[in-house]
């Protein structure tokens, strides 16, 4: 983990992004942006997400799918849903915009993936373990394998009041370091996907083109998600890495501030806070200026030395 994970993004880098700043988020950093730069909804429809959409939660977050143009994880009462997803595709639209902008080495080749709006506080939170922000975790989706792509996340925090608390702790390779044997991931499993794989992710890519994306979300996977899984499930399953009281540093992200860090790099948790909006990229790694540094590159380079 850096010294300092939290960079705050310049003026100059506002006007003259060029590179620096997908190098800053492959270095480990989190990129903080200072409010009033990202356009927001209105503050009718914050009102409304933070005010009418809880109550209709029914899975962990309510979830914008621009491939496929749907919503899930709420119950569709009257006209909500089609007012939470007509606010959901605008933020993706504008998130796209923003950061497209802001990571033009990425934004070439990436896949925008959902946008969660998080109503729930997630202090104290009655969730599964696996599902629990609160634990320190390197993301790995139960469902929408990347394949190797690096999960690129940009929050914002739409709490007018109240701060969003994470905790930041260590990288993948000191992680794979210390605990991949016990993850069960040590000597590193081959990442490529067999035949069988292959072909079986290629029907579902092509189910999702004729109009059935959800069944790729939910059915594909590969070697390498499998092994990243298992460090996220051993993470948040064991005690002692999760109490150590000298593991990591907290940080706060006041209201209305955004943040964005390659999740399966930079491990975290979010401690406290209520109500959030979250956009989800897949990066091509051919786009990332540092591999050495990608869990895909620590992972092979640990089986080549097996």
């Amino acid at each position: 983990m850096s010294e300092q994970p939290l960079h705050r993004v310049t003026a100059e880098e506002y006007d003259n992004p060029g590179d620096r700043l997908e190098r800053t988020l492959e270095q480990g950093n989190i990129l903080l942006f200072e409010p009033g730069r990202l356009p927001l909804p209105s503050e009718e429809d914050l009102h409304f997400l933070r005010n009418e959409v809880g109550k209709l939660i029914k899975l962990k977050n309510i979830s914008y799918h621009p491939h496929g143009d749907y919503i899930s994880g709420m119950k569709n009462e009257g006209d909500a849903g089609e007012q939470v997803m007509r606010i959901l595709r605008e933020h993706s639209r504008t998130v796209n915009a923003f950061l497209g902008r802001m990571l033009p080495g990425y934004s070439a080749s990436w896949s925008p993936r959902k946008v969660n709006f998080r109503p729930v506080q997630e202090k104290g939170r009655v969730i599964k373990r696996h599902s629990n922000n609160e634990l320190l975790h390197v993301d790995a989706f139960p469902a929408g394998a990347t394949h190797g792509w690096r999960p690129l996340r940009f929050f914002t925090n739409i709490n007018p009041e109240e701060a969003r608390i994470w905790r930041i702790a260590e990288e993948f390779r000191e992680l794979y370091q210390a605990y991949g044997e016990a993850a069960g991931i040590a000597p590193a499993p081959a990442l490529r996907q067999g035949l069988g794989e292959r072909a079986w992710s290629g029907a579902l890519r092509g189910l999702a083109s004729l109009g059935l994306p959800q069944l790729q979300v939910v059915g594909d996977t590969s070697p390498y998600d499998r092994a990243m899984r298992r460090m996220h499930n051993w993470m948040k399953d064991n005690d002692d890495y999760q109490n150590d009281p000298d593991r990591g540093v907290k940080l706060s992200f006041e209201p209305f501030h955004s943040w964005c860090v390659f999740t399966d790099l930079v491990s975290h948790a979010a401690l406290s806070g209520q109500h959030a909006l979250v956009a989800t990229y897949y990066v091509k790694p051919e786009a990332c200026h540092l591999p050495e540094r990608s869990p895909w590159k620590v992972l092979e380079q640990a089986g080549q030395a097996a």
